[in-house]
């Protein structure tokens, strides 16, 4: 009995065993099973919960279209010290958002001329007026949009901006922009003085926008190169403030706000009484080039020739003056042609572009810049006769000469191996152009930065002299302009005889100056 009894019991404590284990094991899968549950649905909601942040961090606290929305992108000089309005003092001044629902209205601080573009459309004025200003009288349809909004008002360019009223439940994203950014400097021609929009109807923002690329503006009417007593405060001062001359008393701009990729100066045409010499005009031009470059080491400036040719030969002495002080960055661009007086290229006073003088300007300025903003290549690499528009006579080395030191000259075209010219794109609007029979590279010689120095054959060794950059001309002809010395390829005397030795020279756009590259097809 004993015995059975033990047996029994150890049968049952063996099951009991058993039982507890599996028992054990069903309740740490359960235990397991639900903590996971459990730590899955921590998880989930620790993820809800940063997404919630995310959400919130990206929702401006004053709500979509505040001054607090940095979905809003702000383009110009502009003053974020006061928090209940943005201020810029430029003209060309803007913003740019994208936003959802059918209406947008803005805030200004102030009255002005406002120019406001919906979805790429048409520039609508709002002119005089301020406050509340709905900018949807006709709602959108539901949906994405996109909004663009400047200000342009001759002498006052006052832009206060307050922030945006939108619909009920609308959003604000940011907005697709360049990062290649064009400053424009000058007075009241790049301002767009008298023209119906103002600034938005400029050469400069036609020519940017077309190059798909922001702008800033810094130009005001009647504003000189050079400050002193009759002219003022003119832009050697003013261009380093955060306001226009219109304020006597300004802060200085932080150029630590943004960096220009290209910077485009337009001026000397209000110093056009000559009371400063031209030598003081070139040294005070020098001077604003020299200090621009210091706020930007990397931009490529171009100063233009004034569309009259006020103050051009100090102009462009100015310029050679800092190619020659080491500044490869900066390129004399002669407008010579570009419009006429006495046509519809100016408005009655002969002195201001009209709005169809200001798109031809600014299809030409394209042109000139295209190459450095989107790294164009103006002509495919290839083998070319080179062929000058004065003579009509191409480039030529002499006596069909290999070595280095042969002179180059203009010959009549001939079909000859010597006047084959190896042409290749290094990049930053820079060529090497080769001659196809010697495999020697057009050389500046002795390096020379001055008038009048020869253009011969050497052994290509990569430097500036051996480098070229091109500027379209109409009609399908460039200007080759040393990077050395920024000087370029010309026939001396405007020379149409066989012979004549190309030299190089300051750039006065005359035809003996112009060349076509014509394609060598084998």
């Amino acid at each position: 009995m004993d015995y059975r009894r033990t047996v029994i019991f150890s049968v049952i404590k063996a099951n009991s065993t058993i039982m507890l284990r599996k028992l054990s094991g069903f309740i740490i899968l359960l235990l397991a099973f639900v903590f996971s549950g459990c730590a899955k649905k921590e998880d989930s909601e620790a993820i809800l919960t940063m997404n919630a942040d995310k959400i919130a961090a990206s929702v401006p606290a004053d709500g979509y279209g505040s001054l607090k929305d940095q979905n809003i992108q702000y383009f110009g000089r502009w003053d974020f010290s006061d928090s209940t309005k943005y201020n810029s003092w430029w003209g060309g001044a803007y913003i740019r958002v994208n936003f959802t629902g059918t209406t947008v209205k803005i805030k200004t601080g102030n009255i002005s001329n406002f120019y406001a573009s919906i979805d790429g459309g048409p520039w609508i004025s709002y002119k005089h007026t301020g406050g509340v200003i709905d900018l949807t009288a006709t709602p959108l349809s539901n949906g994405a949009h996109t909004l663009s909004v400047a200000q342009g008002s001759d002498y006052d360019y006052l832009f206060s901006f307050e922030g945006l009223l939108l619909d009920e439940g609308a959003v604000t994203s940011k907005p697709a922009v360049s990062s290649y950014l064009i400053e424009y400097i000058g007075d009241s021609i790049t301002a767009g003085y008298l023209d119906d929009q103002a600034n938005v109807s400029d050469y400069a923002w036609i020519c940017s926008e077309a190059l798909h690329t922001e702008h800033t503006q810094i130009a005001y009417p009647g504003i000189a190169l050079v400050s002193s007593p009759r002219h003022g405060t003119a832009m050697d001062k003013q261009y380093f403030k955060l306001k226009t001359p219109n304020y006597a008393t300004s802060v200085n701009w932080d150029f630590s706000r943004y960096t220009p990729q290209a910077i485009v100066l337009n001026l000397g045409t209000n110093d056009s009484d000559y009371e400063d010499s031209d030598s003081v005009f070139q040294a005070v031009y020098f001077q604003l080039l020299q200090d621009i470059r210091t706020r930007f080491p990397q931009a490529e400036i171009f100063v233009l020739r004034t569309f009259l040719g006020i103050r051009s030969q100090p102009t462009a002495a100015a310029v050679a003056a800092r190619i020659v002080a080491g500044d490869k960055k900066v390129h004399y661009v002669n407008t010579e042609g570009w419009i006429a007086q006495n046509t519809t290229d100016y408005l009655a006073d002969n002195l201001h572009p009209s709005e169809a003088g200001h798109i031809k300007i600014a299809g030409l300025l394209q042109a000139v810049l295209a190459p450095y903003v989107n790294n164009t290549q103006l002509i495919p690499d290839g083998t070319y006769s080179i062929v000058n528009r004065n003579s009509g006579l191409v480039m030529d080395a002499a006596g069909q000469g290999t070595a280095s030191g042969t002179a180059i000259q203009q010959w009549t075209d001939n079909n000859g191996i010597n006047q084959r010219w190896v042409v290749k794109y290094l990049g930053d609007n820079r060529y090497q152009i080769t001659g196809q029979q010697s495999g020697k590279s057009l050389d500046m010689k002795g390096q020379s930065l001055q008038d009048g120095a020869e253009l011969q054959l050497y052994d290509y060794n990569g430097g500036e002299n051996q480098q070229w950059t091109l500027s379209s001309v109409n009609g399908g002809y460039y200007y080759i302009t040393g990077v050395q010395s920024g000087k370029v390829l010309e026939i001396p005397a405007q020379s149409t005889a066989a012979g004549a030795a190309v030299k190089q020279y300051t750039n006065n756009g005359g035809a003996h100056q112009q060349w076509e590259f014509r394609v060598i097809r084998n």
